[in-house]
């Protein structure tokens, strides 16, 4: 498999604005004010009675998913002595961020904490191959590769890991939804029919559909033609035996003929068991918002989505102004427009929920208070994926990605990237580390949020993806419950 490769692209003391001469392409400059707006915004309330009848249901086939070093500058030196303080021989960041809650001793006599951070990968869509990558965010090793539907015609993007780690769930852009254990502990070593355990080692041994013994279960969604956004909800810590109960998944999806793209009549919400596979739920929404052609070309649908603390998941779409909001408990839907969902032109992109409930997108940055039905908005603008950590809200941008914090919404330094390019997925792994993935690149990139030392693994195949590809955010919510 590809080696890892590692870069350093700034010291620990020089801000990386001052450590080349990429400019910030049309991000604000350090330390500069912000632009807050507070206004209000208009919602609407449906109830679960709108859910979904047999005439709304998907088919019944539906029904049953980084000593030397290179600087930006391209100078060679070592490594500051606070950067190598910084990580342990594993690669794990000492300061690890959004730091789990207070540990619960279970029956079997051991701790239980909230979590996980035993193993910690992160999962990259492969949308050019119809694949995704595992790669240790602590060896950078790419451990396996996945086809993600049948005929290898799914174009992946979206990744969401578990909160324990054990899964990763990766949604079709063409429809179809496939559940992978992370670790061989967990895969059935008979579920293809052959003795002993058959699953992928890296790239080089992608194995064929329904061979790979880690491949849990696929939901094929056959009659729908787009599926982005997916994300786990974290379940029940049982503390008698440390593990989750009862995660669910949600995911959105839409029909009109033409694969990736959906048309009139609105799109699908499904609540998905974590465990069998199954859709519990399905519930209409038939606002045809969720569809609009983008620029009067592409109708992709809703563009991503998060769930926050209880579980209540956010969508959005791409190209409108209007964000979604689906009750867990109630499966009741709210649909919110004004304030600053998709603003630049209407075109919203990333979407997170942080710590104290608050969604944020990228475009034109913006957080909304759910609370208070207020809007925020910071003057910088990215076009991609956007994660919480360590106080600060990460966001792509064009050669690198950016940071503001997330009170002040001031904003901090951008982190050079060596190959340059959008960047689309952004996350933060369970030991506070920050990934990108540029579209196109072959490259992930692993960035330390304190010395901003870069490293990257290479190997990846015309990926495109941005979501929760390494747990981190759904991690961070439930590990960092909202105070009143």
């Amino acid at each position: 498999m590809p080696a890892p490769c590692r870069v350093v692209s700034c010291s620990a003391v020089v801000l990386a604005a001052a450590c080349s001469s990429t400019k910030r392409d049309d991000m604000a400059s350090l330390g500069a004010t912000i632009t807050a707006t507070a206004g209000a915004s208009t919602t609407e309330t449906v109830t679960n009675g709108d859910s979904v009848d047999a005439g709304d249901s998907v088919d019944a086939g539906d029904s049953v998913d980084m000593h030397g070093t290179t600087h930006g500058d391209g100078s060679s030196g070592s490594m500051s002595t606070e950067a190598m303080e910084s990580s342990t021989s594993d690669g794990s960041h000492i300061p690890k961020f959004d730091s789990p809650g207070e540990a619960t001793t279970g029956d079997h006599g051991g701790p239980c904490g909230c979590g996980n951070s035993d193993w910690s990968y992160v999962w990259v869509a492969n949308s050019a191959e119809s694949t995704v990558s595992k790669i240790n965010t602590r060896t950078l090793l790419e451990e396996g590769r996945y086809i993600t539907r049948p005929d290898s015609q799914g174009n992946p993007s979206r990744t969401s890991v578990s909160v324990d780690g054990r899964a990763v769930v990766v949604a079709n852009r063409h429809a179809g939804l496939v559940k992978i254990w992370a670790q061989e502990a967990f895969c059935d070593p008979d579920k293809n029919g052959t003795p002993g355990l058959q699953t992928s080692t890296g790239s080089a041994n992608v194995l064929a559909w329904g061979e790979d013994d880690c491949v849990d279960w696929y939901l094929p969604f056959a009659d729908m033609t787009v599926q982005r956004p997916v994300q786990w909800t974290s379940g029940t810590l049982n503390p008698a035996t440390c593990r989750y109960e009862g995660q669910k998944i949600w995911t959105v999806t839409g029909n009109n003929h033409s694969p990736g793209n959906c048309g009139k009549g609105g799109v699908w919400v499904h609540l998905v068991d974590g465990d069998s596979g199954t859709i519990e739920d399905t519930v209409r929404v038939p606002d045809d918002r969720f569809c609009t052609p983008v620029l009067a070309v592409l109708a992709v649908g809703p563009y991503g989505g998060a769930v926050d603390f209880a579980g209540n998941f956010w969508f959005h779409a791409l190209g409108e102004k209007v964000l979604a909001r689906v009750d867990f408990a109630t499966h009741a839907y709210e649909l919110i427009t004004g304030g600053g969902i998709g603003d630049l032109g209407g075109v919203g992109y990333g979407i997170t929920v942080d710590t104290k409930s608050r969604v944020w997108f990228s475009g034109k940055l913006s957080r909304f208070d759910y609370a208070t039905s207020t809007w925020d908005t910071a003057d910088v603008t990215t076009f991609g994926g956007i994660a919480q950590g360590d106080g600060r809200m990460w966001a792509a941008g064009t050669n690198g990605v950016v940071w503001v914090d997330m009170e002040t919404l001031a904003i901090g330094d951008t982190v050079p990237l060596g190959m340059g390019g959008q960047v689309k997925g952004v996350s933060v792994d369970i030991d506070g580390f920050v990934w990108a993935v540029i579209e196109g690149d072959s490259r992930a990139y692993k960035i330390d949020p304190v010395t901003y030392a870069v490293e990257y693994y290479e190997g990846l195949n015309g990926p495109y993806t941005y979501s929760d590809m390494t747990g981190g955010a759904i991690s961070s919510v439930t590990c960092n419950p909202p105070t009143e």
